[in-house]
């Protein structure tokens, strides 16, 4: 016995720990300010109901209506069912969040945009999604104004470029690429009609689309205000997508004397493989070759369009305004059937709501949009009264509405495949009326992303644990909100680590499912994992990653239950009170020696810390633990391994325990949960936390700030006994 126990004393005594510094203390008496409640729950108490048929009722608070707040600890849920349960109460519900309708303060917006904008929801979708920042889409065109007001705000910029330096610093082929590049060859025409001198690819993306005088002008400015415009700035317009970046890819040249621009397909391609390697989310393309031009059908087209299909990039091509003619096909790049990932855009007629005359129809269409009525940016170097006008009418603005809206659907999820983004949109579009020639025109229908934006589903990725250690690959994982199963997924393999992935629908996709402001939870084997979290707000992303999860041992029930016997066991002594070694009834009859850890008292080697005995048949004066109190930890060695069960304590939250320098042996009686966590009061003041498995005889070792990988364990159990090592003297609260 006493050549066993003497091992257990060394392994605490002197095994290794990690040294950490400690940390600034609070002065007495300070404390953080409490935080306001997390969310409420509003009851309807049952005097309610005498008030309801009245003509002229009272107010809400006086007719038995409340609004509590969540209790710490809780979710919205979890306490409108606690208090569904009291008598006394009708019902109990979350108090569910509103917010203010996302319609913008851009002067042209209500007379110029509301109504065309309005055909697709545009007003709707801004509720949840204006777009994101790090959403960046591609406008190969003719360029845009890189100064416009409602445009310059809006510009990518690519962060390895210096301005003005005539290199190519990230050496991507494209000299002073700052907000885009020019892909525009020099040929005779454009010499004479343009000025161009030269072919050099550059950052030089300015548009030089037309003169004020032309029948067109500023096609890519259009485009991309259409597309992105700042919004909600005041000025202007807005753009569907008012918060995405614009990278500008110049394919087209001026248009000359006719207005009408060009280029060339081998140097359309190319803009698309920058705008892919550069990071573009969507690619507009509001260009058409001829329609039945199979020289449009080129490799270099098809192997840009096939790199970004690998990339997950959508293209949006318009159509082409063919409708009228004796081939009213679309033109390449729209032509394309094979890639799922060229999105051909037809044109609607805003004041029929039919198929617009002119627009391009076929097998190829996908969606139609508005292709009139358009009011967007225009160059502010041709000395018009204000930069903006109403387009004229084409597929060449219908496709980047649609673009807009892809925009909006990535903002709201940025981590879904482009199939994912395309099925949103065809699931949603408003049904197209049928054309006199009884082709298609509008394929799925005329995009809606009001209807699309709030049907975006969350993915959720992380690594799942029990206990706060991997819990390996092939356990299924389940979401559920308010008590409506809204999504399944499960863990995988990754190394040592059991990473997850699952799809949570939205409300409007799964009634009670996703929506702003409720409480997403877990569950892993029938278990619900911590932490749940709210479903996010407007313009927050959907796509939801390092969302790490636990299911967590239960906690003991009425009765507690711990492994002794076989050698020694560290437990914990949760009955009352009383003198060693009659308080302890409860050990098997074998037991023989019982020891406690005093750290407070000086040892005689110059360091601090004895153990304190009782033995079962011993004199009572070979007793040095008189009073063995509720909470103590203490090892005890009995011979035979068997359980020992004794009454929950059910100790209340805030139970502290003052830790010496050194180590000390505690029992947790706070809340199961990551070490991290239930530490976090005293971090930077221990070391090392120690675990003793009573069945196996192993000691378990968690030092912060290793790898998971290395630890032994990661989590605190409820009544479960642990050694600590600390710095400083410090109370732990337990919670």
């Amino acid at each position: 016995m006493t050549v066993r126990f003497a091992r257990l004393v060394a392994a605490v005594l002197v095994g290794v720990w990690v040294a950490g510094g400690g940390g600034p203390r609070p002065a007495a008496g300070e404390g953080p300010p409490s935080a306001p409640p997390s969310a409420y729950v509003v009851v309807e108490y049952e005097r309610a109901a005498a008030y309801a048929a009245e003509a002229d009722p009272l107010p809400l608070e006086e007719r038995g209506f409340a609004k509590l707040p969540v209790p710490p600890g809780m979710t919205a849920e979890e306490y409108a069912r606690a208090l569904a349960r009291r008598p006394g109460i009708r019902s109990a519900v979350p108090d569910a969040p509103v917010y203010a309708a996302r319609i913008p303060n851009d002067p042209l917006y209500p007379a110029n945009q509301a109504s065309t904008l309005g055909i697709v929801g545009a007003a709707q979708a801004w509720d949840l999604s204006t777009g994101r920042e790090e959403v960046v889409v591609a406008v190969l065109d003719t360029g845009a104004d890189l100064t416009h007001p409602d445009l310059a705000p809006r510009l990518w910029r690519n962060p390895l470029e210096i301005p003005g330096d005539g290199l190519d610093n990230d050496g991507n082929g494209c000299i002073d690429d700052v907000n885009g590049c020019r892909f525009v060859d020099v040929t005779p025409s454009n010499a004479l009609a343009c000025g161009y001198t030269s072919s050099l690819r550059t950052g030089n993306v300015a548009d030089d689309n037309g003169t004020l005088t032309s029948v067109s002008h500023s096609h890519g400015t259009l485009v991309a205000g259409i597309i992105g415009a700042a919004g909600n700035n005041g000025i202007g317009v807005t753009g569907l997508a008012w918060n995405v970046r614009l990278m500008i890819v110049k394919v087209l040249d001026c248009g000359g004397a006719s207005g009408t621009p060009s280029g060339s397909m081998f140097n359309v391609a190319q803009g698309i493989d920058y705008a892919v390697r550069m990071g573009a989310r969507v690619i507009n393309l509001s260009l058409s070759s001829a329609p039945g031009d199979t020289t449009a059908d080129t490799p270099a087209l098809r192997a840009a369009i096939e790199f970004a299909q690998q990339r997950g990039v959508i293209l949006v091509a318009a159509a082409g305004n063919w409708g009228s003619t004796p081939n009213p096909a679309p033109g390449y790049p729209a032509a394309y059937t094979q890639y799922p990932n060229v999105i051909a855009v037809g044109a609607m007629d805003t004041s029929t709501g039919g198929w617009a005359t002119y627009s391009a129809w076929g097998p190829a269409i996908d969606f139609a949009a508005p292709g009139d009525g358009l009011a967007s940016t225009v160059r502010t170097d041709l000395g018009g009264a204000q930069p903006y006008r109403i387009a004229q009418r084409g597929t060449s603005f219908a496709a980047p509405v649609v673009s807009g809206a892809f925009a909006l659907v990535i903002s709201r999820n940025t981590r879904l495949s482009a199939g994912e983004y395309i099925d949103l949109l065809r699931s949603t579009a408003s049904p197209a009326p049928p054309a006199p020639h009884g082709g298609n025109w509008a394929g799925s229908g005329i995009v809606h992303v009001g209807r699309a934006v709030p049907k975006v589903p969350a993915l959720v990725t992380g690594n799942a644990f029990l206990d706060w250690k991997d819990i390996g690959p092939g356990v299924e994982v389940r979401a559920r909100i308010g008590g409506i199963e809204c999504g399944v997924g499960g863990t995988f393999a990754f190394g040592p680590a059991s990473p997850y992935i699952i799809r949570i629908a939205a409300d409007a996709e799964r009634t009670g499912c996703g929506a702003p402001g409720r409480t997403v939870t877990l569950s892993m084997q029938g278990q619900p994992a911590v932490p749940s979290f709210p479903w996010p707000g407007p313009d927050a992303d959907l796509g939801l990653v390092g969302r790490d999860i636990s299911i967590m041992t239960p906690d003991p029930g009425p009765t507690v239950t711990q492994f002794v016997g076989g050698s020694w066991a560290n437990i914990a002594h949760l009955t009352e009170e009383g003198p060693a070694p009659d308080v302890l009834a409860y050990l098997p009859e074998d037991w023989t020696a019982a020891y406690a850890w005093d750290p407070s008292v000086p040892n005689g080697l110059g360091g601090m810390g004895i153990f304190r005995r009782a033995f079962r048949d011993a004199p009572a004066y070979t007793a040095s633990w008189q009073t063995v109190r509720r909470y103590d930890a203490y090892w005890v060695e009995a011979a035979t391994p068997t359980t020992i069960e004794v009454p929950n304590p059910n100790p209340p939250p805030g139970r502290t325990v003052q830790l010496a320098p050194g180590w000390n042996n505690f029992v947790y009686t706070g809340t199961s949960k990551r070490i991290a966590e239930a530490l976090q009061p005293i971090a930077g003041k221990f070391t090392q936390v120690l675990y003793w498995d009573n069945q196996t005889g192993e000691w378990k070792s968690y030092v912060p700030g290793r790898s998971r990988f290395l630890n032994d364990f990661e989590a605190l159990l409820k009544l479960r006994v642990y050694w600590i090592h600390v710095t400083e003297p410090v109370t732990l609260v337990m919670n």
